[in-house]
């Protein structure tokens, strides 16, 4: 068995002229001979081999995938045969001569097609980087029909590489100079004291040589010398890469589609290129009938650049090179590296939705929802606001995730303002851009409502003094609702004023008293709180009683009490310190018997002791003779 590879799962491609929908196969546990051919290639037929990137869309190519039908269909010749890329078998017989050593990459295959290596039961290599010079000068020739990805990819399982690595960084991380995560500028990741384990393919592969290329690029046109750290793994395996959170790799978008085991690093600024794929063959060999089957199959007429293919290649999860008719350069023969990568894919149309929400603190949240038949493209969206005929963009550009975009514009002047949003897709050739609706958002003057501390006594009740502003001057109207010890009003402001009574019924105590403002059309809500302080209130008693009584019999004492509201408590009538009779207080009044008392001269007086909204307080004192 082959070293594991990324599980594909299916993607989809829907042909429109036959209705059927194409996906990706799974590799994950499966030898490399399922992508070998299952015939022995003769003289009649072309043979090829190299690329790992390329291996399972030639091999849908040439037998054909989901029901659809590949260039081999119903052929007994003049077939193409593509023997799968890895080191286990590592033999392989191309038309059943001798075995060689099964070519592993993009080099490996082509450097059989010329020199000291040339090997005639090998009529192509596939190919995932451009010609070298040596590849040149030994008459090889190439054509591309597919554009592939490539991202730098972690384990999907857990990684401690930050959202986005951009190609400046990648330099660093390869060239040793970045070893740790720490090392990273701005890294904010769970682990910064872990080694990077930084991968690259094996030799020979053109993923490694595509890769390398760019990080000359990115190196200001300088090599680079990769740092010890840096592991060969084999090209587009995940064996290396899942389940270590520490791993990065350069990694084929279409192969990485649909893995379970590792994800691509997508997120804006992130390092992305983009290049051809090809089928390289020898120059001599485009003529004669061998010529005519290679023109057949790779040609810019041939099944490759076909519509047939279309789905095939896009089940790979690759897209087609748009023919030479169609502006591009599917199936031309040449040298040069591959530039023009205008592809025949359909670019579904976007749709972007804007809305427009004004908050109270004068701040307008803009969120854009973009969609394209069903999906969630990826990209950013500029939003801009719209005075008149004009626009001018506010904010920069925002990173559409999950179908949404969103930013917060603070210190928004008071008033109505139209915004639109401009969504630009990250993948031109499967999204079209689209502009939003306009969305207005009417931005409210800023409220700020004050009300004084009041102080009152029971019975009495209160004025609450209101006054409230819209940035900075008196509020045009609205109403002020106050809640004070739970007896709630509710009255209309007037030049920015408004004053709240409270009810003299309301017990004495201390309370929190909120004060909320309703807003109106052009000025949003607020509220405050202050407070309210309500005393007890005095009250004041007097005593009835005869002057004169018998020691053989009990005097009758009337008590009044005097207070807001209805009174009620506990009375006491005493002579000095001493208790001669008790009663209660209702409604104001109290009927008291007092104790017998010996012959003699008295000074009676009533204590009321008071109530929860009443002081108490004391009568005149009254002279009482108890005689015999």
């Amino acid at each position: 068995m082959i070293r594991q590879r990324v599980s594909l799962a299916v993607v989809g491609a829907v042909v429109a002229t036959t209705g059927l929908t194409a996906g990706l196969a799974t590799s994950a546990s499966a030898a490399p001979t399922i992508y070998d051919p299952t015939f022995t290639p003769t003289s009649g037929d072309l043979a090829g081999a190299g690329s790992d990137t390329s291996e399972i869309v030639l091999d849908y190519l040439t037998k054909g995938h989901n029901g659809i039908d590949g260039f081999n269909a119903g052929k007994s010749t003049g077939r193409l045969a593509s023997f799968a890329a890895g080191t286990d078998p590592a033999t392989v017989s191309l038309k059943g001569g001798a075995a060689i050593t099964r070519p592993n990459g993009s080099g490996a295959g082509k450097t059989l097609l010329y020199g000291a290596n040339n090997n005639a039961d090998l009529d192509f290599a596939r190919s995932s980087s451009t010609l070298s010079a040596a590849e040149i000068s030994g008459n090889l020739q190439q054509a591309a029909f597919a554009v592939d990805g490539l991202r730098l990819a972690v384990s999907s399982t857990g990684t401690n590489a930050p959202a986005s690595i951009s190609a400046a960084t990648m330099v660093k991380i390869y060239d040793g100079s970045y070893k740790k995560w720490s090392d990273i500028p701005g890294y904010a990741g769970p682990a910064p004291s872990a080694a990077i384990v930084p991968l690259i393919p094996q030799s020979g592969s053109g993923t490694r040589s595509f890769f390398v290329a760019q990080l000359k690029a990115a190196n200001g046109g300088n090599d680079v010398a990769l740092g010890s750290a840096v592991q060969n793994t084999q090209e587009h395996s995940d064996v290396d890469v899942k389940g270590n959170p520490n791993a990065i790799a350069p990694f084929s978008t279409a192969r990485a589609k649909g893995s379970t085991t590792v994800t691509t690093l997508t997120a804006e600024g992130s390092f992305a290129a983009q290049r051809a794929i090809y089928n390289v063959v020898r120059q001599a060999d485009r003529a004669g009938s061998k010529g005519t089957l290679i023109a057949s199959a790779f040609g810019s007429d041939g099944f490759l650049c076909s519509t047939a293919a279309k789905p095939l290649i896009e089940a790979a999860g690759f897209d087609q090179l748009a023919t030479s008719a169609n502006g591009g350069v599917c199936g031309t023969f040449g040298t040069a590296d591959v530039t023009n990568l205008k592809t025949n894919a359909a670019a579904k149309q976007s749709t972007t939705v804007l809305s427009a929400v004004a908050q109270n603190d004068k701040s307008v949240k803009l969120t854009a929802s973009v969609s394209a038949s069903g999906d969630l493209p990826g990209g950013s969206v500029v939003f801009s606001e719209v005075v008149g005929d004009t626009t001018k963009q506010v904010g920069g550009k925002t990173t559409v995730i999950s179908g949404t975009a969103t930013i917060t514009l603070p210190a928004t002047t008071s008033g109505t303002h139209v915004y639109s949003a401009a969504f630009t897709p990250s993948s031109p050739a499967s999204y079209v851009a689209s502009s939003s609706n306009k969305a207005e958002a009417t931005v409210l003057k800023t409220s700020a409502v004050s009300a004084g501390a009041v102080s009152t006594t029971f019975g009495q009740g209160a004025s609450i003094p209101v006054r409230v502003t819209a940035d900075g001057a008196a509020a045009a109207g609205g109403t002020v609702t106050v809640n004070a010890g739970g007896a709630v009003s509710t009255v209309a402001v007037s030049g920015g004023a408004a004053t709240v009574a409270v009810p003299s019924t309301l017990a004495a105590g201390s309370y929190t008293v909120t004060v909320a403002y309703s807003g109106d059309s052009s000025t949003s809500a607020s509220s405050t709180a202050t407070s309210l302080s309500v005393a007890k209130a005095s009250s004041a008693t007097s005593l009835k009683l005869a002057k004169k009584v018998k020691a053989s019999k009990k005097a009758k004492a009337t008590v009044t009490v005097k207070a807001p509201g209805s009174v009620s408590g506990k009375v006491t009538l005493k002579v000095g310190s001493k208790t001669v009779g008790t009663g209660t207080v209702k409604n104001g009044k109290a009927t008291i018997t007092v104790k017998k008392l010996k012959k003699g001269s008295y000074k009676v007086k009533a204590v009321f002791a008071g109530g929860s909204n009443v002081n108490g307080s004391t009568s005149k004192t009254l002279k009482l003779k108890v005689t015999k």
